[in-house]
């Protein structure tokens, strides 16, 4: 598969459901560990087309999939104070609250900035002392040593 054409094909989305069949011998359980792989999932009725034997089960879902609408607003609450430098990592920017994503706050003049590390809102905590630095922490497993150094 190389281009995105050949994900949409019928034929093709066929022949590998046939090739699950040849090689499944016994009762497959698969979980998705992604909230955006569960919606694609059902979205595009995968589930109803795998065969029998094969149960799909929903996982915890990454951490920004499973934030809660209500702890987004309240992010975005927060962003939107002008004595605030609100500071994530990128892939928090373009989740929806009710409203807006942080993206679109930092276009109407939040002050919102991706950061690498927790270490980083540290540094720009320290570079503006008149400000409230405030660290959006979201993370899998392993960011959770970084979260707590800084």
């Amino acid at each position: 598969m190389k281009y995105v054409d050949e994900y949409r094909s019928g034929a093709l989305a066929r022949n590998i459901v046939r090739e699950i069949r040849q090689v499944q011998t016994r009762p497959w359980v698969i979980m998705e560990v992604c909230g955006g792989q569960t919606h694609s999932i059902v979205k595009h009725g995968i589930d109803e087309l795998l065969p029998e034997g094969i149960e799909l089960v929903h996982g915890p879902g990454c951490p920004v999939c499973v934030t809660s609408l209500e702890m987004i607003d309240k992010a975005h609450a927060i962003a939107r104070r002008p004595e605030v430098i609100f500071t994530s990592f990128g892939d928090m920017l373009r989740v929806p609250g009710s409203e807006a994503d942080l993206l679109t706050l930092k276009s109407q003049g939040a002050d919102v900035r991706v950061v690498y590390s927790p270490l980083d809102a540290l540094k720009i905590a320290r570079a503006n002392p008149e400000k409230k630095v405030v660290f959006f922490a979201i993370g899998f497993e392993t960011t959770a040593p970084a979260n707590a150094t800084a």
